[in-house]
């Protein structure tokens, strides 16, 4: 099997990702509230030609370099390196899956399309929520992992 399963936990993102901003983008674009209109969660089409939270701003090609050299390194993690530790690997495979997505999103049109609101939080979608728990995985194994919690 090998490195397989990984393969498809970042394809899976991709796929998620990809499909999500594709039906989001169909008809709701303006920054207008789509659906859950007053409450705590809402739907919302934004383009963030910046960094995380906007930071930046209009700087999509700085983002697509860095983002092509992250790529090339969480395959040689993920893939190439010999790793051998699963939850970590999972952690490579969520960070990669959620950065291709919003590559192609900053190739294509220049920004990443965010669609997920949750309470005065800043726009998301779901290569967001990839990145940051695969990034999460990642530095808890690096931390120490199992041993923090007791195991």
């Amino acid at each position: 099997m090998g490195n397989l399963q990984y393969f498809v936990i970042a394809l899976s993102v991709l796929v998620l990702d990809r499909l999500s901003k594709f039906l989001v983008g169909m008809g709701y674009r303006g920054g207008h509230r789509m659906f859950f209109r007053n409450g705590f969660f809402s739907l919302r089409y934004v383009e963030n030609s910046g960094g995380a939270f906007g930071i930046f701003p209009r700087k999509s090609y700085l983002f697509v370099v860095i983002t092509i050299v992250a790529v090339g390194l969480l395959c040689y993690l993920l893939f190439f390196s010999g790793l051998r530790n699963g939850i970590t690997k999972v952690g490579l495979a969520l960070l990669l899956g959620g950065s291709v997505g919003n590559l192609i999103d900053r190739i294509v049109s220049g920004a990443v399309i965010d669609f997920l609101q949750v309470g005065n939080m800043p726009i998301f979608n779901f290569a967001d929520v990839a990145i940051v728990s695969g990034a999460s995985l990642v530095v808890f194994m690096l931390a120490g992992g199992p041993r923090l919690i007791g195991q």
